[in-house]
C-alpha cells in the first residue's frame, strides 16, 4: 500500500488478498477494522424528521408549478444538502443497462478487472480507497471496491482505464453520462432561480467543469459493524448524483452535525 501522500485520492490496486478478504469475511483483516470511526444508524429525536425531502423535477420543468417546486429544491439545498429526485427524465433503459453493466463488472474474475487498475499516483480506474487513520496511524482500507472514471469533456477521458468487459459498459457508461450532463444543467438552472440570480449564472460556473462517475460495490460482510464501506467525507464537487443499483441500504447522510439518514 502506499504511504499518504498529496494524492487527490488515496487509492490503490486491489491485490488477492483483498479478494479473499472480501469471499471469506468470517475474520476481518486488521486493516479493515474501523475503530477510528464511528459506526451505525441514524439518530434522530422524537420531535424532529428524518425524511429525507423530495424534489420533483417534472414540476421543475411545469410552468405552472415551478416556482414552488423550486422553493422545495431551494429548502432542501439549504436544509439538507441531499434530496431524492423523482421523475427526472432519464430514460429506464438507460438506467437499467447502467446497472446490469455495474454488476456484470464486479461479478468478473480479478485478472479482468485488474486490466483496468488504478495506476502509480493517478485516482481513475478500478481499486480501493484507503485513509490514514489518525488513531493507529496506519493506513486503513474501505470495505469496497470502486471504479473512478472521468467522463466529460470528452477530451479528457482516460478510455484504457474504461472497462471493456462487459462488452457493452463502454456505450451505457457513454449514453448515461450524457444523460447525466443533461439532468445537471437542469438542476442547476432550476437551483440559480431559487437563489434569484439568471438561469445561466451557474451553467456559466460549472461550464466545462469535469464530471467523474465512481462506481462502487460493497461485498457482503459478516461483521459489518466493523468495517467501513466508505470513509465519512463531504464530496468537494458542484453536485453529485446517485444511482443505487439494488435494493441494499447503503447511504447514510450526516445532517447538523449529529443526524444521520440511512438510505
Amino acid at each position: 500500500m502506499n504511504a499518504a501522500s498529496n494524492k487527490l485520492v488515496n487509492r490503490d490496486e486491489i491485490t488477492d488478498v483483498t479478494v479473499s478478504a472480501f469471499a471469506d469475511s468470517s475474520q476481518i483483516p486488521e486493516k479493515y477494522i474501523r475503530t477510528d470511526v464511528v459506526l451505525g444508524g441514524f439518530v434522530v429525536s422524537d420531535n424532529e424528521t428524518h425524511e429525507l425531502p423530495v424534489v420533483d423535477m417534472a414540476s421543475l420543468l411545469d410552468p405552472e408549478l415551478s416556482k414552488l417546486e423550486t422553493v422545495k429544491l431551494g429548502s432542501a439545498c439549504r436544509h439538507w444538502g441531499f434530496f431524492q429526485l423523482t421523475n427526472h427524465g432519464i430514460d429506464e433503459a438507460v438506467i437499467q443497462h447502467m446497472k446490469e453493466n455495474t454488476a456484470q463488472f464486479f461479478s468478473l474474475p480479478l485478472d479482468s478487472k485488474k486490466t483496468v487498475a488504478v495506476r502509480g499516483d493517478g485516482f481513475e480506474g478500478y481499486g480501493h480507497h484507503y485513509t490514514r487513520s489518525s488513531a493507529t496511524g496506519g493506513d486503513k482500507l474501505d470495505w469496497a471496491e470502486s471504479v473512478i472514471l472521468v467522463t466529460q469533456p470528452v477530451q479528457d477521458r482516460n478510455m484504457p482505464l474504461w472497462p471493456a468487459n462487459p462488452p457493452t459498459s463502454r456505450n451505457a457508461l457513454e449514453t448515461y453520462s450524457v444523460e447525466i450532463t443533461n439532468l445537471t444543467r437542469q438542476l442547476l438552472s432550476s437551483m440559480a432561480a431559487d437563489l434569484g440570480v439568471e438561469q445561466d449564472t451557474l451553467l456559466d460556473a460549472f461550464g466545462g467543469k469535469r464530471q467523474s462517475v465512481a462506481i462502487h460495490h460493497y461485498p457482503p460482510c459478516r461483521h459489518p459493524e466493523k468495517v467501513m464501506g466508505n470513509t465519512p467525507h463531504t464530496d468537494g464537487l458542484g453536485l453529485t448524483l446517485l444511482l443505487h443499483v439494488d435494493d441494499t441500504p447503503v447511504l447514510q447522510i450526516k445532517r447538523d452535525g449529529r443526524q444521520t439518514q440511512q438510505l
